[in-house]
């Protein structure tokens, strides 16, 4: 007799000479007490003996296939291979070089079978070094809830009026049908893709969030993402793609576009100003709005230096560019860390 059977978790895990980390994020993976169904592992033209290792843990985890890409086509497209694959009626899409927390599957799966009309669950991500494994901050910046629960689609465009960035993909388990009906990753966005399917799935379906930590993520200085967000070129026609993708879908609401990009520039902008030495060409393209914000960024940038002037210039970008409310990223931090954490640093 033949049986029939639809796994339930799937994980798309893109890979491109991450070989050194795969071990941390097959173990993790394959640690949680919700095991996925299938593992998919994308590898992009490695050439650093990755498919050794996918190789030696498959041959012991029947979960584990490994496609290797014909050519390098990078990170979206190997996701989208991996989405074309995928089987489960939820889909994690990790990163090689990442590692997913303890009890992560299981409390993704419950809360989404509890809501069976959101489209994700997220967590928190845990940001570390990705030299020297130190901690260097939390995300998402601002919380979208205090306790665990369940975001309508209504409720979460108005968090989007003073707050963004509430969802890290590497943290998130999302329905599939949600993602295929949303059209999966755009190329045309490239390293914006995922941000902008997650915002379109979370505005069609809502989502539930938990205040807990479900993902390692390791920060490199040179990262795709960030060497495409501090091209002037490339990340000006990212954000005006994603503008005009944004203008065709009703989804998103017509003030949005305006507010996406504001606080994309303030991102960006704060790339090149903790570059050393500040990239005052990124700073002057992205983060000046007229000649009075170009004035005052070439006076910082000659009468001061270091840390004073970086803290002088982040500061006027935040009034200008308003990318968070100060008054919802204090209590995210507040409900993050015990009081006297923040009034008495740690020794």
């Amino acid at each position: 007799m033949t049986m029939n059977y639809s796994p339930i978790l799937s994980v798309v895990l893109p890979n491109f000479n991450h070989g050194l980390y795969l071990p941390d994020a097959l173990d993790a993976l394959l640690s949680q007490e919700c095991v996925a169904d299938e593992i998919i592992v994308v590898d992009d033209c490695s050439s650093d003996g990755s498919r050794d290792v996918v190789a030696r843990y498959a041959a012991t985890n029947p979960s584990i296939r490994l496609l290797v890409n014909a050519k390098n086509v990078g990170a979206i497209a190997s996701l989208s291979r991996g989405l074309g694959e995928a089987r489960g009626q939820y889909i994690y899409f990790g990163a090689a070089d990442d590692f997913v927390m303890p009890g992560f599957f299981s409390s993704a799966i419950k809360m989404l079978q509890a809501n069976p009309g959101a489209g994700l669950f997220c967590g928190d991500a845990v940001l570390i070094d990705g030299l020297s494994g130190h901690k260097i901050g939390t995300r998402p910046p601002v919380r979208p809830r205090i306790r665990a629960g369940f975001i309508g689609p209504r409720q979460f465009a108005g968090l989007l009026r003073h707050n963004d960035s509430f969802i890290v993909t590497g943290a998130a388990v999302f329905r599939r049908d949600a993602v295929v009906s949303a059209g999966g990753f755009n190329e045309r966005l490239a390293s914006l893709a995922d941000g902008y399917l997650t915002r379109l799935v979370t505005l069609t379906h809502g989502f539930c969030y938990s205040p807990t930590t479900v993902l390692t993520w390791r920060i490199f200085k040179n990262s795709l993402s960030r060497t495409e967000s501090t091209r002037l070129d490339l990340t000006r026609q990212l954000v005006g793609n994603a503008e005009a993708m944004m203008a065709e879908n009703p989804a998103f609401p017509s003030w949005y576009r305006s507010a996406f990009a504001r606080r994309w520039h303030f991102l960006v902008s704060r790339l090149g100003v903790l570059e050393n030495p500040i990239n005052r060409d990124l700073l002057m393209d992205m983060g000046a709005r007229n000649a009075i914000d170009r004035a005052l960024f070439s006076f910082f940038l000659k009468a001061f230096s270091g840390q004073f002037a970086r803290i002088l210039i982040l500061g006027w970008l935040w009034s200008r560019l308003r990318p968070f409310s100060l008054i919802d990223l204090g209590s995210t931090a507040l409900a993050r860390n015990r009081i006297f954490q923040i009034i008495v640093p740690k020794r």
